[in-house]
Parts: C-alpha cells; structure tokens; sequence
C-alpha cells in the first residue's frame, strides 16, 4: 500500500521529483501498474534489492508490532469487558470509558518524553525494550484484581503506546489485530474457560503477552536506525549509502534540531490548525464500535462466543475499505480529498443510523459501517506529507500536534456523552452529538482543500512570473509537482 509523498503516481514530474521510477507511466504494463498501486513500482535494481530488504525487515517488525499493539490496546479489553471480567472486578457506571480515558491519560503523559528518549538512544534498543516492557504489562494483565489496578497499567501502557504508532503503510494490522482478538477470544472462552481456575479473559491476557514476545526479540535485529546512523547486520555497506541517497531524493535529509523560530513559522501556519481539527473530528466519531459488544452484551439474547464474534465484521470491513481507499487514492494519481469523501460520508449515515436505533438490524448495521470509516486516516496522513512536503520538521509537529489532540479528547468527550453507566446501550444522545461531529470532519476536508487550492494557486502564479511565462503544459507540471 503505497502512501505519502513517496508513493504519489501519475506524472512523468511527479516521479522525477521524489526519486522514484522514471518514464512516461502511461508507457508501462497494465500490470506493472497495477503492482505500483498495490506496493511498489518499477526501480534501479539497487535500489530495488535495497527497499526488499527494509520490506523484508523493518517493516515485518513493524507490521507485527503494529498488531500486537493494537491486539493488547482497546479491542482486548473490550473483549474481555464483556467475556467476565465486568462481573470478576465489579466494574461499573462510567468505569469502562475510564479505561480508555487512563490509557489516553499514558499516551499523553508519555508522547513527548519518549520522542526526546529516542533522540538520546537509538531506536533498535530503545523500541525492543519498550516492546518487552509492553509484552510484561499484557502479563499483568492476567493478575489484576481490581479495576484500579487495570487503570493503572492501562495507564503505563499508554505510556508505552506512543512508540508503537506506525504509519499508513502497515495502518490496516489494527483491524486484523481487532478480528484476531475477538476469534482468540471466543476459541479462548469456549475451549480455557475454568482451566486452571483461571476465567476465560484471563487466558486472553497471558495468549497475547505470549504472542507480543517476539516483536521485540526481532526489533534488536531488524530496526536499521536512521540512515545516516544505521549499523544493521542485514544491510550491506554499499547499501547504506544508496539508503541515504535515496531519503535525499525524497526530501528526507538528517535528523536536525527543532528551533523556536521554525516552531513559530509552523503555528502561524494553516496545516497544523487544519489538520488537528480534522483529526480531532475523526477520532471521535470513530468511537462507536468500542461499543459495539456492549450493545449486544445488553440484547441478553447472544453468548459470550457470539458476542465476541459479531464484532469481528466491522474489523474485516475496515480492513478491506483501509486498503481500498489508500490504493484508489494512489491509484487515481493521489485523489485525498475526493477519496476521504467517502468514508466520511458513510460516518455520517452510520452515526444516524444508529442514534435513531429504529430497529435490531439497522443497528447492527450501523455499527458495522462504522468501520468502513476508518480508513480515512491513512490517506489523511499521505495528503499532510504533501502539504508539507518541503518541511519535515512542519511535517512531524503536524500530526505529532493532530495525534495529541486527537487522543486528548477521546480521553473526555466519550466519558461525558457514551457514559456506559448512564446511557447504555442506546447512546442516544452521544451518537446524536457524533452525527454532527461526522459533519464537522465533511466539512474539513473542503477547508483543508479550499487552503491547498490557494496554496497552489499562489506557487504557479510565482513559478509563472519568475521563468517569464510558461506553456500550458508547463504550468501544468508545476502544479502537479506541488
């Protein structure tokens, strides 16, 4: 899945410019187009034996890690919420949001200091051994006997979130993470339930502590570090220079300091104050299907096998629509904005479906299309790394500052409007107020391209006027390029 500036096709300029195939696109197969879209496009044999291994290594571990994350965050708790551990630990009232708002509370807490921490460290000790710290938490897990003390490591992983976040690439393992967790425990409930003595939601916590172990025994070996630092074993010499060449070509030069005054240039800039309300509208009117199984907990009509399991629907559709948007929207030459339409526009028809909860199966369907929004993050992300192209300092305060925000208000509206204590299990009124939230994030998208527009209007007026007047097609390549 090919996003973010270096993945942009369609143009001969385009291509040029970031260092990746050359030649007319409309000159090649249809088939080696279609493995363009899909993950990568035709290279220098070099480069190409260079970005295999990266693919081989780095982003295995990546990937994997990615879904270990996202197996332990939201989707396991839920899925033991509603396997027993709501009755085992007496939780009750708004409790179950105050898990997500403790593990937010973390993610906040710890975003900044281990940015700093990874700037004083390098990554391919620092990352493993806040894997293996994780994995030990997910064991913990297993031994609570309290809801403080499942606040208090969901606190601490919280912290530790924060260096698992991976980019778009590899965005669509939260869903088969969450497809994963709800089948795991399902089997888990019907086949360990009583084993031991230990509840079924138990044995969840020690099977995914037993799965995280890996991803940070492979990250020692597998994370290169920067390009410009890098001592993998699996890389060769005389590709270490090809690694740097090849981030020049894309912009990405060395790690450089922040200074105030590039701080100040990127706050009295547009995208970062954009981009943060976008995202803060997308990350709240993606909340529904956290309670999902809390609804059919309710109905008194499933097993905790099927509770369990009907979820895993939603995940699926999220994962086929994740990788569908990010693949038309390269495929189509880099459409965003016009491919963010859409899932944006079925948030909204979702969020309305199932305020008004007319029926059992209109519900259910509700919750489902939910999912199918999702995707809109990744090809969010892929349009902020073109906007800010030309700055990656703007570009990592960007969505650094997006993220952040983002997560600091899922760690309070949900306690205020999807009170499970109070609200349970209509939600009225929350996914009323979600519904004109998922309008609020419709209408971003055409703000943050009304900016663009001018943006680029701007940029090949100048580019016009300093080269003396351009042919149409001339003007057109500066546009692209842009």
């Amino acid at each position: 899945m090919n996003v973010g500036k270096e993945a942009i096709s369609g143009s001969d300029v385009v291509n040029e410019d970031f260092g990746l195939c050359t030649g007319n696109p409309s000159k090649t197969s249809k088939w080696a187009r279609i493995k363009e879209i899909i993950w990568d496009g035709p290279r220098p044999a070099e480069e190409k034996k260079l970005v295999q291994r990266l693919d081989l290594f780095l982003m295995t571990w990546a990937t994997y890690g990615y879904f270990v994350r996202l197996l332990d965050l939201e989707t396991l708790v839920t899925n033991a919420y509603v396997s027993g551990m709501e009755e085992d630990l007496n939780i009750h009232g708004n409790q179950y949001n105050l898990l997500t708002t403790f593990f937010t509370c973390g993610y906040l807490v710890g975003q900044v200091p281990s940015q700093l921490l990874l700037t004083k460290f390098r990554p391919s000790y620092y990352l493993p051994a806040v894997e293996l710290l994780w994995t030990i938490l997910t064991f913990c897990f297993a031994a609570v006997q309290s809801t403080k003390q499942v606040f208090a490591i969901r606190f601490l992983v919280g912290m530790l979130e924060k260096l698992a976040k991976r980019i778009a690439i590899f965005y669509s393992a939260s869903y088969a993470a969450s497809m994963f967790s709800g089948y795991l425990q399902a089997g888990i409930y019907k086949g360990l339930d009583g084993h031991l003595g230990l509840p079924g939601w138990r044995w969840l916590f020690i099977f995914c502590g037993i799965i995280s172990l890996p991803a940070s025994i492979w990250g020692v070996y597998a994370i290169p570090d920067s390009p410009y630092t890098t001592r993998a074993r699996w890389l060769p010499e005389a590709s270490k220079q090809l690694y740097i060449d090849r981030m020049k070509k894309i912009d990405r030069r060395a790690p450089a300091q922040l200074s105030w005054g590039k701080i100040r240039k990127t706050f009295t800039h547009w995208p970062i104050y954009t981009i943060s309300l976008m995202l803060i509208f997308h990350c709240l009117v993606t909340q529904p299907l956290n309670y999902f199984a809390v609804w059919l907990k309710s109905l008194n009509k499933f097993s905790v096998y099927q509770i369990n399991l009907f979820p895993t629907a939603g995940q699926a559709l999220g994962l086929v629509t994740t990788l569908a948007y990010a693949w038309v929207s390269d495929g189509l030459g880099g459409k965003r904005w016009q491919v963010m339409i859409v899932p944006a526009t079925s948030n909204f028809v979702g969020m309305v479906i199932v305020a008004s909860g007319t029926s059992y199966g209109a519900t259910f369907f509700g919750y489902l299309i939910n999912a199918a929004t999702w995707g809109l993050w990744p090809v969010l992300y892929a349009w902020v790394n073109e906007i800010c192209h030309d700055d990656a300092e703007e570009r990592a305060i960007v969505i650094g500052v997006a993220q952040t925000l983002g997560q600091a208000f899922i760690a309070w509206v949900p306690v205020v409007i999807l009170n499970v204590g109070k609200y349970a299990p209509q939600f009225k009124m929350g996914f009323t107020v979600m519904s004109v939230l998922s309008v609020g994030e419709f209408t971003m998208i055409f703000v943050i391209k009304w900016f663009v527009d001018r943006v680029r209007k701007r940029d090949v007026a100048a580019e016009t006027a300093n080269s003396g007047g351009q042919t149409g097609d001339d003007a057109q390549a500066i546009t692209l390029k842009k």
